[in-house]
């Protein structure tokens, strides 16, 4: 293994556009989090209008709204303060899902495109070949929300609140760990399912759209409305999209009460792992000559 992790490392090491990536889109969730941040701190723009005109009245709306707004304000700014920022930015998965699915589809299918499939494998087991390539992907997801968490680690500490450093409103966080643990296993689909596409499709382009078929797929069966009749109400919090919203979205989402949290974290687990087995199976019994 140590060797097909060499050989990886040299194969990817020099490619520019993967560093790019990896550096930058820590950037856009520290980005994405300072901006939430201001947007939360930011005072409302109150619009009134009284007839006839009535200054003090007007005053003390504005006196009461900007009230009632502070009082949101300190329920609100806690989210933003270490360790709680940690979470904050591990559930900004968006740009990260989107590096998943670019890495996953283009370092597997393109061995496809490039014609280096024939000779990558001769010496190697296929199986533990993808294996790894499968675990390089993992590992750049890893250090790039590592290098998120590192940013949102120390963001807290360099942001106020009139004056008020952030971080005086930081307050325990329960279940911190366990909480981390479902929003780096939402990822996991986002990497397995592109695998199995690109080993399927042999074409970058292909494996993006079949990918992308997939997922609006399964977005579709989580919203399709005929479960809430049917004798398996609970497939919607099973599905990707649905675990995820099960696990992040907290008790305001419909599928709250479909399945315990556990259940959706390990169809989690599952999408993450079976599309994987499903590739390297596929792939061993590839005629790489096709």
């Amino acid at each position: 293994m140590k060797h097909l992790l060499a050989a990886d490392r040299v194969r990817f090491g020099h490619r520019r556009d993967l560093w790019i990536l990896v550096a930058l889109v820590p950037v856009v969730l520290a980005v994405m989090f300072v901006a939430e941040f201001n947007g939360v701190i930011t005072p409302p723009q109150y619009q009134f209008f009284i007839d006839p005109p009535d200054p003090v009245a007007e005053a003390e709306m504005r006196a009461q709204m900007l009230e009632e707004f502070r009082r949101q304000l300190v329920v609100q700014l806690p989210a933003f303060a270490f360790p709680a920022s940690l979470l904050k930015v591990a559930g900004n998965i968006g740009p990260v899902i989107l590096l998943s699915i670019y890495l996953a589809t283009a370092l597997v299918a393109g061995e496809f495109e490039w014609g280096t499939v024939r000779t990558v494998h001769l010496t190697s087991s296929r199986g533990l070949t993808l294996a790894v390539r499968v675990g390089v992907v993992v590992l750049l997801i890893g250090l790039v929300i590592g290098i998120a968490l590192l940013l949102g680690a120390v963001l807290p500490f360099l942001l106020s609140v009139e004056g008020v450093p952030l971080q005086r409103y930081a307050a325990p966080v329960p279940d911190f760990w366990g909480a981390m643990a479902e929003r780096l296993a939402v990822q996991l689909p986002f990497i397995a399912v592109p695998v199995l596409m690109a080993v399927l499709a042999r074409s970058i382009g292909f494996a993006f759209l079949l990918t992308v078929l997939f997922f609006v797929a399964d977005v579709a069966i989580t919203g399709a409305p005929i479960w809430a009749s049917s004798p398996t109400p609970w497939i919607p919090a099973v599905t990707i999209s649905g675990s995820i919203s099960r696990l992040l979205g907290g008790p305001d989402v419909p599928l709250y009460s479909l399945a315990p949290p556990a259940v959706s974290l390990a169809a989690l687990l599952a999408w993450g792992a079976i599309p994987v087995m499903l590739a390297i199976a596929r792939f061993r019994r590839m005629d790489l000559a096709e």
